[in-house]
């Protein structure tokens, strides 16, 4: 049984129907790759509405093309202003993922849809990172939890390294006489206490402390 107001075979005006339907569904077609432009090596993709730091913005359709590169594996992700860009390494940490999209010299041959629900904030994401004798950069996966347990036996004071738009909530389950730091590339970080958590925030600079170790 559907709540939504569905096409019926006999009635008139089916396109009126069918575009307010869509209008519906506008916010879960943000960044959608919008197949009537997109060609070849080409991709275009829908606009829409987009909480960016609080301010509802309007993300436009795009004008120009997000030229793929050929013959690749291209992560197509979305910054926390809404712009979209690519890379052939793998999706950035602090980035919103939409697609995998494999090509070949010409054009697209696979494209995957990585575009999520988005859980509500009472959901707990978790990972583990395990750091011992380098120190750790987190990946787009890990950085999208909300909370992160560190392991492994440290050899020397080891740094987690952090997006610097984040936030989350940090257990240090380390072992060995060695501290970790919870720090963005270029700025400052703090420690946590092993055995201890603490909630921290990276300002978008560096990373200070919202709780005191518990």
């Amino acid at each position: 049984m559907s709540i939504l107001d569905l096409l019926s075979q006999s009635q008139a005006g089916k396109e009126v129907t069918a575009n307010r339907l869509f209008e519906a569904s506008l916010p879960a077609m943000l960044f959608a790759r919008r197949e009537g432009q997109s060609s070849g090596l080409n991709h275009f993709f829908y606009g829409g509405i987009l909480a960016v730091d609080g301010v509802i913005t309007t993300i436009a359709n795009n004008a120009a093309a997000l030229v793929l590169s050929a013959s690749a594996t291209n992560y197509i992700e979305a910054s926390r202003s809404g712009t979209v860009t690519k890379n052939t390494t793998g999706f950035t940490p602090g980035s919103i993922p939409l697609y995998i999209a494999v090509t070949n010299a010409t054009t697209v041959t696979t494209l995957t849809d990585q575009r999520a629900w988005v859980q509500p904030v009472h959901i707990t994401q978790r990972a583990s990172v395990a750091v011992t004798a380098a120190d750790v950069t987190l990946t787009a996966a890990e950085a999208r939890c909300n909370y992160l347990t560190i392991t492994g036996a440290l050899t020397n004071n080891r740094a987690v390294i952090v997006p610097n738009d984040w936030q989350g909530i940090v257990f240090c389950n380390n072992s060995g006489a060695f501290t970790t730091t919870i720090k963005t590339a270029a700025g400052a970080g703090i420690v946590v206490g092993q055995t201890k958590r603490a909630m921290l925030l990276a300002d978008g600079v560096n990373v200070v402390r919202l709780t005191a170790d518990i």
